[in-house]
């Protein structure tokens, strides 16, 4: 297993309740993966004042509840400490080789992997022999800058940096700072350095669907797991239109451009304080940008702005640098995967975590797991490569017709609709296995092979 985040932890606590010999691979010195603030992998981009967007309730994996003492949207650090609580409730840490960066996993001609590995500190990689692996590594850690960059960049003078590099708003008091985005880290960056910076100023190319994180006295997340989840997409867009028009009016009241893309098309934006701060004149809005001066940034609209700092709250990629892109790439951020987790004609390469829903992931990741480990253990098989393959250009035709055709939407799911499709699959995988049973390899067969090479 390659990571110790919330995926990796999740599945590791599922292979190891089913006794599946595995190993679990981890470059920071401890679990937690973008959760640990200033985590020494270099991997996370979370900063100090922050808080899960996500409720408590909505958030927790399905077997371990977060504690009932931490508010509604617990801070980073609860979250880090609720992750080391699950892995100490199920014995995770004998598992986890912290200070191992996988560097290669590379099919072989018998069907196992190799594994190789570097040590913190060691030059000398080394290598193991795996039947499976099973990937975990995230997919917010490779900051996504735009490509082709903005006309100008080169010559600009003042400090660049991408939103996954930003701790603090101190190091921008009294300066002209852009932000440029609209998701969740450029709508709470921009509120919060707005509070110490001379100016502060929003730039995005289109406008976003702001959602306050409490609606109707209750989290907004909760919305997920209402009845309202259930209705029909032209039933659900208009109710949920109405309750954002009730809770906060209309964008053009902040200063936002409306909206060009329906709601549930885009992953939702979450801020209260952002919304507080266009209000007040802390944040200016504008359209995208089109170019740079040596201290300036030009908008679509002709419009022009003194600025002394930028921060590109722009997405992330979604990378895997130890396999070779012949073995798997997400060629723009699309991954060809049956239900986001099996390649076709790929045996024994998994992908956890490779989704986003509308609402909280760690819910999901345990079902996930689940299933991986029928594959592995044998109690489930897995359809014909060409049958996965139809099924994913099915799911692809759907997503067309559902998500803004983005980089960054290219793993939206619909939190539900996932749930269900893995139920489904469970149950048709271990009807087929029983149906083979008497071709299939043991379970013994099938357990990850970890010998030294």
């Amino acid at each position: 297993m390659i990571g110790a985040g919330p995926s990796g932890l999740a599945a590791s606590k599922v292979l190891a309740s089913r006794n599946i010999p595995f190993d679990c691979y981890e470059a920071g010195s401890g679990i937690g993966g973008l959760w640990r603030f200033a985590n020494d992998n270099g991997l996370s981009g979370i900063y100090a004042s922050l808080h899960a967007n996500i409720s408590k309730e909505s958030m927790s994996f399905a077997s371990m509840a977060m504690p009932e003492n931490y508010p509604v949207f617990p801070h980073h650090s609860q979250v880090l400490s609720y992750l080391e609580d699950y892995a100490t409730s199920f014995d995770l840490h004998r598992h986890i080789d912290v200070g191992a960066e996988v560097t290669a996993a590379r099919p072989q001609r018998d069907g196992s992997w190799e594994v190789a590995y570097r040590r913190r500190g060691d030059p000398a990689e080394k290598s193991r022999r795996y039947s499976e692996v099973l990937v975990a590594n995230g997919h917010h850690w490779d900051p996504r800058f735009p490509d082709p960059a903005v006309p100008g960049t080169e010559h600009f003078e003042g400090t660049t940096i991408h939103s996954h590099e930003y701790r603090a708003p101190h190091a921008y008091a009294g300066q002209r700072v852009l932000v440029i985005g609209m998701g969740n880290s450029a709508c709470e960056i921009a509120a919060e350095i707005s509070r110490t910076a001379a100016r502060t100023v929003l730039s995005t190319r289109s406008g976003a669907h702001v959602f306050p994180k409490m609606l109707l006295g209750r989290p907004a997340d909760h919305l997920v797991s209402s009845p309202l989840s259930d209705f029909p997409l032209f039933l659900k867009r208009p109710a949920l239109r109405l309750l954002l028009w009730l809770a906060r009016g209309s964008p053009a009241r902040y200063g936002l451009p409306e909206p060009d893309r329906e709601l549930l098309t885009t992953h939702p934006s979450t801020s209260d304080e952002l919304l507080v701060q266009l209000a007040r004149g802390a944040v200016t809005a504008r359209p995208g940008v089109s170019g740079f001066g040596p201290d300036t940034a030009v908008f679509t609209d002709g419009t022009c702005e003194r600025v002394d700092a930028v921060v590109y709250a722009t997405g992330y990629n979604i990378s895997f640098p130890f396999l070779e892109p012949s073995v798997f790439a997400a060629q723009d951020g699309r991954t060809e995967l049956y239900l986001r987790t099996v390649p076709p004609g790929l045996s024994g390469l998994y992908f956890m975590g490779l989704a986003q829903p509308s609402g909280a992931a760690f819910p999901l990741l345990e079902s996930q797991a689940e299933w991986i480990a029928d594959l592995i253990d044998g109690s489930a098989a897995l359809p014909s490569a060409s049958n996965m393959t139809r099924a994913i250009r099915r799911e692809w035709r759907r997503h067309r017709k559902t998500y803004a055709p983005t980089y960054r939407h290219g793993i939206e799911i619909d939190f539900r609709s996932y749930r269900r499709a893995l139920g489904r699959e469970r149950r048709a995988g271990r009807r087929r296995a029983r149906s083979a049973a008497p071709n299939l390899p043991t379970m013994v067969d099938l357990a990850p092979r970890a010998d030294a090479l």
